[in-house]
């Protein structure tokens, strides 16, 4: 931007309070109308109908700068274009002021030489951006004209969306060419998703990676890397801290919490895999549940490349099955085992044939 400096007033209204810490979208509305001003902002002032506007802003005016933009809290559909737009009619028409819908451009020198500004009538641009939110209604508008902004520009960056309005995409999520995205998505944070990844159905993705060729379906991943091409879901649980390697299956109903997870391994259904490393091409079948915490503190499982964890078992931690070992279904597991071998840990099975139930 030109030499401009940039003051927002915080605006209250009575059946929401102060508008600047509102959340829309994944930025309060003060950082939507600040985003406009890039680097331009310069401070903020509680607004005061009372206070002449010069006066109500003059101590928080840079000196030096050449405009001064002002511009209010409850406008978070405000562009950096239509700010630069302003600037530029401003600068044309060789104005000291520029009123706009919702907000004034200034020449620095004569706003701080003012104390009262009798402006013409506004000049109007695009009327969109001004867009007042002063009820929790208007909200709910301005934050539908804000998701169609960044749903349309995903889609002109080549991101297909199944259907685009059951579809939420935060301000900061980047989304490569060729993902394909289906309804009822949430998606936000910092979250990357590559190119040509599939987001099925019903999905929350928050801050997190998801590689190249990854399938999510209807699945919670929360602030972990999912590797390429491994498919999550449905009804998944990726929690905190976890990275999931290349061409792995995260089943129905499986838990992962601050877990690594290798290359090729095989997580079908049903299972809770908490502060572990597992190695590569392992498979942990139904019901396989690693007791992390011991009441108070929390503990880590080691599973080696290419291990086979039957169904059913409980591995207590901390404990480590070596690389190539094979728990039998059924174990609960409190000992290291080593390469290879195979581990039973369960009582031998009695049969009693002339029992008869005493209740019947």
């Amino acid at each position: 931007m030109d030499n401009i400096c940039g003051i927002v007033l915080r605006v209250s209204y009575p059946t929401m309070g102060d508008t600047s810490v509102i959340e829309i979208l994944g930025k309060t509305m003060m950082e939507w109308v600040r985003f406009s001003l890039g680097d331009s902002f310069c401070d903020s002032v509680a607004y005061s109908d009372s206070t002449p506007l010069p006066l109500l802003v003059r101590p928080y005016v840079r000196k030096d700068s050449d405009y001064t933009v002002v511009l209010y809290s409850d406008t978070p559909l405000i562009s950096r274009k239509t700010v630069l737009d302003a600037v530029s009619v401003l600068k044309q028409k060789d104005l000291n002021v520029l009123k706009m819908t919702r907000g004034y451009v200034f020449k620095t020198p004569f706003l701080l030489g003012v104390d009262r500004i009798y402006s013409e009538n506004p000049y109007y641009f695009d009327e969109e951006d001004f867009m007042t939110a002063f009820n929790f209604k208007q909200v709910a508008l301005v934050s539908d004209a804000l998701k169609n902004r960044i749903i349309s520009y995903h889609m002109n960056q080549g991101v297909q969306f199944d259907d685009a309005n059951s579809t939420f995409v935060g301000c900061d999520v980047i989304i490569a060419k060729g993902v394909r995205i289906g309804p009822g998505n949430v998606i936000k944070g910092k979250t990357i998703i590559k190119e040509h990844a599939r987001i099925g159905n019903h999905n929350t993705i928050d801050d997190s990676v998801i590689e190249s060729g990854a399938f999510i379906e209807s699945s919670y991943v929360l602030s972990s890397i999912v590797g390429q091409h491994t498919t999550v879901g449905p009804n998944a649980y990726i929690r905190p801290g976890s990275r999931i390697g290349k061409g792995c299956r995260i089943g129905n109903f499986v838990e992962i919490k601050n877990s690594f997870i290798g290359d090729g391994t095989k997580i079908a259904h049903l299972t809770y895999v908490g502060d572990a490393n597992v190695g590569s091409e392992c498979n942990l079948g139904c019901g396989v549940v690693i007791a992390n915490y011991d009441g108070k503190n929390k503990h880590k499982t080691v599973i080696g490349d290419g291990a086979f964890i039957g169904s059913n078992c409980n591995l207590i931690a901390p404990v480590t099955v070596g690389s190539g070992a094979f728990v039998a279904a059924g174990s609960t597991i409190t000992d290291e085992v080593p390469d290879g071998a195979l581990a039973i840990a369960r009582e031998r099975q009695i049969n009693k044939p002339d029992w008869r139930n005493k209740n019947e």
